[in-house]
Order: structure tokens, then sequence, then C-alpha cells
């Protein structure tokens, strides 16, 4: 791993997790729910949440019945998802830390990879190499969700500026596409002396053509698409998400 990826500093800094506090567990439920229903506990047990973060999906998951084993390469990230566990006493779960280019584990009947936690790299190569990895990650016949972002709507929704106040910080917010890849770049500014500190994310913007090629070079196929967390239609300009199931061939 390089060490300027701007993910490996971005997602260990408590700056992400005080402009992300309020997140939607709601949606997130919604998601997992829907996954349940499609995807039932009974028929496909153990689950693997590859980029899980702080484990928002991976503890819902968990008590829906299934095994799950929550990946992420943040050390903060898996402390406090191993943190929420603990104080849930959810006994179901687990969380390692790992490339999600690389980790491996004996195969797992579902693979999960949720909220855009994909298409981080520069280049088509080493995302690729996540989407082999997750295929060696499951069974013959087992499934992959991957809920990303739909490129369309992104291009025509995005919000170039933004200011969120966060008590004694200030985040100036500037995104631009640069390159295929959405750039989101974040200035903490100090209230009390203007001091500052910048990160940026960066997401390729992968369309389903894309994936559609992808999975098929790894014996996948595209078995539902749905373009929100309740199962419903895809629209190629109007939906936010792309919730792709991806089958893997016997």
């Amino acid at each position: 791993m390089s060490s300027h990826s701007w993910f490996e500093s971005w997602f260990d800094s408590p700056l992400y997790e005080q402009l992300y506090a309020n997140r939607d567990d709601a949606e997130a439920a919604r998601l997992v729910t829907w996954i349940t229903g499609l995807l039932p506990p009974a028929e496909y047990p153990r689950v693997l949440d590859l980029g899980c973060g702080r484990g928002r999906h991976s503890l819902l998951l968990a008590l829906k019945g299934y095994k799950v084993t929550g990946v992420d390469l943040s050390l903060q990230a898996i402390k406090k998802a191993r943190d929420k566990a603990g104080e849930a006493n959810i006994q179901s779960v687990s969380f390692e830390t790992g490339d999600m280019r690389s980790w491996r584990n004996s195969p797992f009947d579902l693979v999960c990879n949720l909220f855009t936690s994909f298409g981080y790299f520069d280049d088509d190569f080493n995302n690729l190499q996540v989407i082999s990895n997750m295929k060696a990650n499951l069974k013959s016949g087992g499934y992959l969700v991957m809920d990303y972002l739909n490129p369309s709507y992104v291009r025509e929704k995005l919000v170039p500026v933004e200011t969120v106040a966060l008590g004694e910080l200030t985040c100036r917010i500037n995104r631009h596409i640069e390159n295929g890849m959405v750039v989101k770049s974040l200035a903490f500014v100090s209230v009390e002396n203007g001091r500052s500190v910048s990160f940026q994310e960066r997401v390729k913007l992968y369309d389903l053509v894309w994936f559609e090629a992808a999975f098929a070079a790894h014996d996948m196929n595209i078995a539902r698409l749905c373009g929100d967390y309740n199962g419903g239609s895809f629209d190629p300009l109007k939906s936010a998400r792309m919730v792709m199931v991806a089958h893997l061939k016997k």
C-alpha cells in the first residue's frame, strides 16, 4: 500500500468521525432489511462486509442472524466497530484490519461492499483487484451486494462548494470531477485561530457498463439492479444509487 493513499490518513482521522457523526442509520437499516429479504441468513449464513468502516452495516447484519466478518484498512475504524459490538454484546460479528485487494479467508456465502466503499484507486488495475478478491472470498454460487453511487446522478447533482459547522471547527468542502473521479477536498479550519488541516476523498466514477464487464470477467453476472435502499427500480438519470447484486457462477 502506498504511503500517500488518501484514505489511509483520512479514514483514521478523528475528524472523519466528527464530519460524518450524523450518518443516517435508518438508511443503513433499510438496505440491510432489503438484503435480508433477498438473501436470507438461513440460506447465506456467512457474510463478509468488505470495507466495513465503523461497522454500521456489519452490526445490523449480525442482528438479522448472519455470521459476519467486517474488514477494513483503518485501524481506528476497526477499533470503533469492535467497541460498538462489545457495547451491544453482539457475538456473531468479528472485525479485522485488512486491504480489500488482498484480505482473504475461507469462502463466504455473501460478500457485501456498501456505501460506496469501492473505486478509491486512481487506476482500473487496483480497483479490479478488489473485484477479483471479492470473487476469491465467495463460495461458488454465492452473491456479491455492491452499493455504489450512480455516476450520472453525481455529475448532475454535484454541489461544488459547501460549508459545514462543527462546533469549534468549520469544514469547507469543494467538489469537482477530475480524470473520471469525483474529488472532495475538505479543509477543517479552527474558528478560534484560523489554523487548518486538509484531506481529500476520491472515488472513480464507474458506470453500469463497466461493472457488467468487470463482473463478467470474474464469472459473475448482475442478477438484480436497484436504484435505492428499498429495492426500487434503477433509473439511469434519477437514481442516486446503483445497488448491484452479482451472482458467482457455479
